[in-house]
């Protein structure tokens, strides 16, 4: 039976986890790393070093030669390296909106071809406007660069020495064009950007290299196991998350995310007001809703108000679900998709002296859902209605916020059996390329497990 390694990148924490082809997850370990000196900037030399630990204790819990590795990470960030592999400045994360005046431009200049050929008007989040904000501010940095990277990528590197991505999160730089799955010379030369800066685009179930003789001394992978190139964190958890045509998916993390599928060419019709990527199933586009805030605004609330955060998700399942609460409007990062604005905008309304904390609690749950619903109610009109929805991460651990889900979206609603969607995305992705299954939908089909639950 097959043994797959997968690597989830994230913005918050690393992650490893060994499974079968049936899906089953075998070991899991992780290891947040810390936000709070920077939270948008990170030390990609740094997330080598903790999953190259994470990769030696696996493998002293876990001894037997895994078949394949497989590599999953946070999107849109902006990582240089230079002609030894070293980075040339900190990661930018997808949270850094640095390069507003650029992304600006881009639209000015592009934003209908942007939207036919690429899938998105341009936003700060995305690399290609970050690029175009180093090369005027920091020029000997962009000289400097041979490669641009993504999270995972980078990892991809750090183990075979090959400079390699997929299409999505190739399409998550804005400098891919969404029919060809290739960089776009053409506007890259517009942009007086050097197209030989960004990595080959390979299949997200493609080999991008083999484990060398110094990254096994690093990590304990025996040398020459596979490495699959697989996908940005989206796209392998839509995969790991069973969605597809029939399926959506509701995930509240950092940022709260809606995220559907559909045949290539349906993202037309959503372009500009959903985003629309590349899929790692080269069967599908992905399509995203989003609100920038999501769990954060949790955070967020819990410490203005001196709480913790299981303090903060306590209050709000004893508060009463009333047409009485007030209403919170979540964009304290910018209101994300539909609107595509990412100027800070959150408020409250309809606040009276009787509010209880608690109530507050409530209401902060469910106003970070209704964005979400917003999206979905948009995806179904344009591009076919979606029965069911899985709900991710807090959204199936949390009590007050299944209630919340249970509340807004019509859909029937179902709870994964492994909450780890990217990593178990991962998965279904080095199956694929190991030629267990004939293609990845049959893979999910195989190892994803989701079953019905009543929120009401």
């Amino acid at each position: 039976m097959a043994r797959i390694v997968s690597i989830d990148i994230g913005t918050s924490r690393i992650k490893v986890a060994l499974f079968d082809e049936t899906g089953n997850m075998n070991s899991l370990l992780s290891r947040r790393l810390d936000r709070a000196a920077s939270p948008d900037t990170q030390d990609a030399v740094q997330w080598f070093d903790v999953t190259a630990t994470l990769l030696r204790e696996l493998n002293s819990a876990c001894p037997e030669a895994a078949d394949a590795v497989v590599l999953t990470g946070n999107m849109h960030a902006l990582l240089g390296v230079d002609r030894d592999g070293s980075p040339v400045a900190p990661a930018q994360l997808w949270s850094d909106n640095s390069a507003q005046k650029e992304s600006d431009q881009l639209n000015a200049l592009f934003r209908d071809a942007l939207l036919e050929r690429f899938g998105n008007a341009s936003i700060p989040v995305f690399t290609l406007p970050k690029i175009m904000r180093m090369k005027k501010e920091t020029p000997e940095r962009y000289a400097g660069t041979v490669k641009f990277l993504q999270s995972k990528d980078y990892i991809a590197y750090r183990l075979t020495g090959n400079f390699v991505t997929d299409p999505s999160d190739a399409s998550g730089t804005l400098a891919m064009e969404l029919d060809s799955k290739q960089w776009s010379v053409p506007l890259l030369d517009e942009l007086k950007l050097d197209a030989g800066k960004l990595p080959d685009i390979l299949p997200s179930a493609g080999l991008c290299g083999r484990v060398t003789a110094e990254a096994a001394s690093r990590t304990g992978l025996a040398q020459g196991t596979p490495v699959i190139t697989g996908a940005g964190d989206l796209a392998s958890a839509a995969v790991g998350g069973g969605v597809n045509s029939s399926t959506l998916s509701l995930t509240l993390g950092t940022a709260g995310q809606l995220l559907g599928t559909g045949l290539p060419g349906y993202g037309r019709k959503l372009a500009g007001r959903l985003f629309v990527f590349a899929h790692a199933d080269p069967a599908y586009e992905l399509y995203l809703g989003s609100v920038p805030s999501g769990g954060f605004s949790f955070e967020w609330f819990a410490k203005l108000h001196n709480i913790s955060v299981d303090e903060f998700f306590r209050l709000a399942q004893s508060a009463p679900f009333t047409e009485e609460l007030p209403v919170f409007l979540p964009y304290i990062l910018g209101r994300g998709a539909p609107y595509m604005d990412y100027a800070p905008n959150g408020a409250w309304l309809n606040l009276k002296a009787s509010h209880t904390l608690a109530d507050l609690c409530r209401a902060a749950v469910f106003g970070a859902l209704c964005p979400l619903r917003q999206c979905a109610d948009l995806l179904e009109d344009l591009a076919g209605k979606r029965p069911d929805l899985v709900l991710q991460a807090l959204a199936c651990r949390e009590n007050a916020v299944k209630a919340s889900a249970g509340a807004l979206f019509r859909q029937k609603k179902l709870i994964p059996a492994n909450s780890e969607a990217s990593l178990l995305g991962g998965a279904v992705i080095a199956t694929t390329a190991l030629g267990v299954y004939p293609d990845m939908e049959s893979a999910g089909k195989a190892m994803v497990k989701n079953f019905e639950t009543d929120l009401e």
